[in-house]
């Protein structure tokens, strides 16, 4: 179980950082008003963080699933 946290942790921080330069990208400044920059960074980094934990869910079943189905076979 120690190796499924341990990709967990490293799955997490590397898609983390993966989404947040994605995530800078977009041209947010358009969204809110002037001199604005501490909440778009505040909804930056929310967002990222919450697409970092679905997507890593995400991998750490799939990988879950698959060793399970091996299991079967």
């Amino acid at each position: 179980m120690n190796v499924f946290a341990l990709t967990y942790i490293f799955l997490y921080l590397l898609i983390s950082g993966v989404i947040f330069k994605s995530l800078q990208a977009i041209r947010t400044e358009q969204w809110f008003k002037p001199n604005r920059t501490q909440d778009i960074q505040i909804i930056l980094m929310s967002l990222s963080m919450g697409i970092s934990y679905l997507v890593t869910n995400f991998i750490v079943d799939l990988i879950k699933y698959t060793n399970q189905i091996f299991i079967l076979f």
